[in-house]
């Protein structure tokens, strides 16, 4: 079976902590060797056991799904089991992530002419527009950070980037939840909702932040 994506993953240790409440014991991403031989050849997100009670569980979004022609297999052994039961829990498709051909990433200079700019917007007014252009600043700051540090991104997503650079210390967990809690307003702003708590100077709290993170990064 294909390795787990992060939302599956995350999705599954929810999960696991659900079942762990209800005095479930849960092992997630069992080995082959914490399986019954007639599971180990499979990979599920979860074994969950309580009493003579055992329960597979899979965690798949519909496309990932759709290229695991094992799932069906793993249902029809287990259909079978006394005692055995599976769960196949669906969870939303990551955010797809496109862009123009040749489009190339932010360099320093490129975020220090947007932090300028972030600034004209708020001066007159903007502040919006000046928002969203904030956004694009901070996000290619994050990802110049875990350059830096030489993390692979196997995603080029908003949530996945803040994700992995909180997990690898390159932003601290409170800049990490300042920046989770602006994206929301980001992502209102640019499908074209309008926030109703939306206070005008997020965006230049958002460029300071930028800007301190940005400072720590290697001068060029």
């Amino acid at each position: 079976m294909k390795p787990a994506t992060l939302r599956e993953k995350q999705r599954a240790h929810a999960l696991a902590e659900e079942y762990r409440s209800k005095g479930y014991e849960v092992i997630e991403d069992p080995a082959p060797e914490q399986l019954p031989d007639f599971l180990s050849s499979y990979c599920p997100a979860l074994l969950v056991r309580k009493g003579d009670e055992a329960i597979v569980v899979e965690v798949k979004s519909r496309s990932s799904l759709a290229k695991e022609p094992r799932i069906s297999e793993l249902a029809q052994l287990l259909r079978v089991k006394p005692n055995w039961n599976f769960e196949l829990v669906l969870v939303a498709e990551e955010e797809r992530f496109a862009t123009p051909e040749g489009a190339r990433p932010f360099e320093r200079n490129d975020i220090l002419r947007g932090i300028e700019s972030v600034e004209k917007l708020l001066e007159s007014g903007f502040s919006e527009a000046a928002l969203l252009l904030a956004w694009s600043t901070s996000e290619a700051t994050v990802r110049l950070l875990t350059e830096e540090e030489g993390i692979v991104m196997e995603r080029l997503t908003p949530l996945y980037i803040l994700k992995q650079a909180v997990m690898n210390g390159v932003i601290s967990r409170e800049d990490y939840n300042f920046l989770m809690n602006v994206m929301k307003y980001r992502n209102a702003l640019v499908h074209g909702f309008k926030p109703i708590d939306f206070d005008p100077t997020l965006g230049k709290e958002l460029i300071n932040v930028t800007y301190r993170l940005l400072q720590s990064a290697s001068a060029p």
